[in-house]
């Protein structure tokens, strides 16, 4: 009778132990799938902010006549800074035709912080690749693309010829 118990614990610790071993190995085949899960929807968040900004720069832009200064200090987590009034004292303001009041942050990863930093330039293949925006203010041709190294979500997207 004590044969028989002691059998019995020891078979159940046998299968506790294999079915930890299968559960850990399970584990750590399936999480490089989850990993690229995770970059391929930070890439296509990215994306889709770099999207909604430029169509809001080009309506202001229609609007105003020039493109708002997102480089100015303060501007990227506060865009009622940019409201414009016009010579009719009609106010135009970005963060309206935008929908927010704080500009989209590029996504992080395990090696870089999220950002909405912008930084002015017209040179958009000298990417420091620090996150946030590259913005070319200076020229007023609005274009704008994100700070971010070429493959940084594992896609093979060159962030600066986006």
């Amino acid at each position: 009778m004590v044969k028989y118990k002691r059998r019995r614990i020891d078979y159940f610790f046998e299968i506790i132990i294999i079915l930890s071993v299968l559960g850990f190995v399970g584990f750590r085949s399936i999480k490089p799938f989850f990993l690229e899960l995770t970059y391929f929807n930070k890439a296509e968040r990215v994306e889709a902010s770099l999207v909604e900004i430029r169509i809001a720069l080009e309506k202001y832009y229609q609007l105003t006549g020039s493109y708002p200064e997102l480089n100015k200090e303060g501007a990227a987590n506060d865009l009622a800074l940019l409201d414009y009034t016009d010579r009719d004292g009609k106010k135009i303001s970005f963060a309206e035709i935008y929908g927010k009041n704080i500009l989209d942050f590029t996504e992080k990863t395990d090696s870089l912080a999220e950002s909405n930093k912008v930084i002015d330039s017209n040179n958009f293949n000298k990417i420091d690749g620090s996150g946030g925006w590259i913005y070319d203010f200076s020229n007023q041709s609005g274009e704008i693309h994100p700070n971010l190294p070429t493959n940084v979500y594992f896609q093979n997207i060159n962030w600066s010829k986006q």
